[in-house]
């Protein structure tokens, strides 16, 4: 706070205050006034006590709402990093916080509590706009729930004790039916790869052999496969966007049993790699995160359909499952740690509905009978 004498261009003397109050409680909130032009140093005092009383006044105002937005992500985020309970691994985290402030960061300046469902909304409107998905509206609006209840719960956001995500509703996105290969299409892209010499053959086969995830598959070396024991180990996964050596999604660790033909496949790159210490070769373009694109280029090229790399963990999964391996071992060698997920492959296996509708016999038997003669003269012909 201050009051200040100066000349003006016509060289007569005038003053000026400026008043700057932050809260004490609350060290984001901070209000700030200037007048100038003041003809008297009198008038200067007297003007400086109105600013003073009018920024405590909305000082007060503010504490009553608490915090900024902004002041919210960064105690989130803090929380986040040091709250054991918490299972986001660090990746995960900086996802949400990029996330939030791509589409939330007009509200940085904001007292957390104004912040109203027509907000939320708008954020939503202006994601459906971009062309994102209902998936990562939805997500976002689940993040953007679980920052306001941290502050509420906290204490942080002050005013109001429910967030305004809540009960907001988004349309119902339809479901497609993810890509899948068959075996036979599987075994097309390997011979194809294998007789084109394809620099990705290993990658993908090994992919379809272990049901490991892309960045499972680039972080994997020679001393996590165990031939004694017939088990390879996934112990760490590599992130293409901060080109680090990281935990594995689930930050679990699990092994993959060495199958006969992931043996033959171990034994061909011996002598490919058997020097370095990572155990697939290091194709181009495979660390900049583009294997879903080289693996859809070669889709096209060989007439399959334009599938992308995950794809071939779900055909790992499918193919094991049709075989007969109970999801519960499936579930252990991929790593996934609830059964829901599984729900997804045993429906794309087409297992838990086979044959359920032979029971329902309602055509009379004679015309049954008579129909299968025909249809046995028909292909007999």
């Amino acid at each position: 706070m201050a009051v200040q004498s100066y000349q003006t261009e016509t060289g007569e003397m005038r003053y000026r205050v400026y008043v700057n109050i932050r809260s004490k409680s609350n060290l984001t909130v901070r209000i700030q006034k200037r007048v100038i032009n003041l003809k008297t140093e009198s008038e200067a005092k007297r003007e400086e006590l109105k600013l003073i009383r009018a920024c405590e006044r909305e000082i007060l105002e503010k504490e009553s709402l608490g915090s900024r937005w902004s002041w919210i992500l960064q105690e989130w985020s803090n929380y986040l990093a040091t709250e054991k309970r918490e299972t986001l691994n660090e990746v995960t985290r900086g996802d949400y916080l990029g996330a939030l402030e791509k589409h939330t960061g007009h509200w940085n300046q904001r007292q957390a509590a104004s912040i109203t469902k027509a907000d939320v909304r708008e954020v939503i409107n202006q994601m459906e706009a971009s062309g994102a998905s209902t998936s990562y509206q939805k997500k976002m609006k689940v993040i953007i729930n679980r920052v306001f209840t941290f502050g509420i719960e906290e204490g942080l956001i002050k005013g109001i004790d429910r967030s305004p995500a809540h009960g907001i509703t988004l349309q119902r996105e339809e479901q497609k039916k993810p890509e899948i290969l068959t075996i036979t299409e599987l075994r097309k892209l390997l011979t194809a790869a294998r007789e084109l010499d394809h620099p990705w053959f290993y990658v993908w086969a090994m992919a379809l052999l272990t049901g490991m995830r892309n960045g499972e598959l680039y972080a994997l070396e020679w001393k996590d496969v165990d031939l004694g024991s017939r088990e390879v180990s996934v112990t760490k996964s590599y992130n293409c966007r901060k080109r680090i050596i990281k935990s594995t999604k689930s930050g679990d660790w699990r092994t993959v049993p060495i199958s006969t033909d992931l043996e033959i496949l171990l034994n061909e790159l011996r002598p490919i790699t058997g020097n370095s210490k990572h155990l697939l070769p290091r194709v181009p373009y495979w660390d900049r995160g583009l294997q879903a694109k080289e693996l859809r280029k070669f889709c096209i090229g060989i007439g399959l359909p334009s599938v992308k790399f995950h794809t071939l963990r779900a055909c790992f999964a499918t193919q094991l499952i049709r075989n007969g391996v109970p999801p519960i071992q499936l579930q252990k060698i991929c790593g996934w740690k609830d059964l829901e997920t599984m729900q997804r492959y045993i429906r794309l296996a087409g297992i838990e509905i086979s044959g359920v509708t032979e029971s329902l016999k309602v055509l009379p038997m004679t015309d049954v009978m008579a129909r299968a003669a025909n249809a046995v003269t028909f292909f007999t012909r």
